[in-house]
């Protein structure tokens, strides 16, 4: 009576097992089938010239040309669009520090490329290492300039080797100055020396900002200047590196004999 149990159990694993192996391969077969027919013809679509790249739109670029642009990207006309990839297009537009954000489309009935920049803009010129460089507002350089070619934009001198530090202000300095309306005269930061002697010259004043609490000393100054003007005092600098008080140092005239 066991025997036959025992028989019947094993002839039930059996038909179980049997089923099993038959259900897999009713299903995992012809997925199977249907991976390496999708796996070749995208093979093929790769290699062959279905979709041939025809045109590149590119729009949101001022300072970058589209042939810069182009040759970022890193394609040609003709080739597959199959075998260009999007994340790759966008991932070399990033190499550029200009291309602050931007989008990439492709459109392969048309053979088109899409694509869209936001770019940086240039906020300061930074004289480091002896080269000039336009700057964005976070300070990241953009492109070296020649000084003849600068346009209208404070000038940040600045030795980050030695004073790291003191740029990084620098800049935190320049952002404020701008919102303020103060580059509407030519201001240049002097950023090569330790942060309590920062200090920036417009025209012919040398202003002593020091380290931190810029808005409170830029409020100071603003009044300086309005009083400084209204009892046609000739400053050479001023100092708002001190809590409780500002120095100011009028010009020496010299009368020559």
């Amino acid at each position: 009576m066991r025997n036959k149990r025992g028989k019947e159990k094993k002839g039930k694993k059996a038909f179980f097992a049997s089923a099993g192996k038959s259900l897999l391969f009713k299903f995992l077969l012809p997925a199977a089938v249907l991976l390496a027919l999708t796996s070749g013809v995208f093979g093929y679509m790769k290699k062959s010239g279905f979709f041939p790249l025809k045109e590149i739109a590119i729009s949101g670029n001022r300072n970058l040309s589209k042939k810069e642009l182009i040759a970022l990207l890193g394609v040609h006309m003709g080739q597959n669009m199959f075998g260009i990839s999007k994340r790759s297009l966008s991932e070399r537009l990033f190499s550029s520090p200009w291309v602050k954000a931007a989008a990439v489309r492709k459109e392969l009935l048309s053979g088109r490329i899409v694509v869209s920049i936001e770019e940086r803009k240039p906020f300061v010129i930074i004289k480091r290492d002896g080269a000039m460089w336009l700057a964005s507002r976070s300070g990241r350089l953009l492109e070296a300039v020649n000084a003849g070619t600068v346009p209208f934009l404070p000038v940040v001198i600045a030795d980050v080797l030695h004073y790291p530090d003191t740029f990084r202000e620098s800049i935190i300095l320049a952002r404020l100055l701008k919102d303020r309306g103060y580059f509407s005269r030519p201001v240049t930061i002097r950023a090569d020396v330790p942060t309590e002697n920062l200090a920036m010259e417009a025209g012919n004043v040398i202003v002593l900002v020091g380290y931190g609490d810029y808005e409170q000393k830029l409020d100071k100054l603003s009044e300086l200047e309005s009083e400084i003007q209204r009892r046609n005092i000739n400053a050479s600098s001023i100092d708002l590196r001190f809590a409780n008080r500002v120095i100011v140092t009028p010009v020496t005239e010299t009368v020559l004999k």
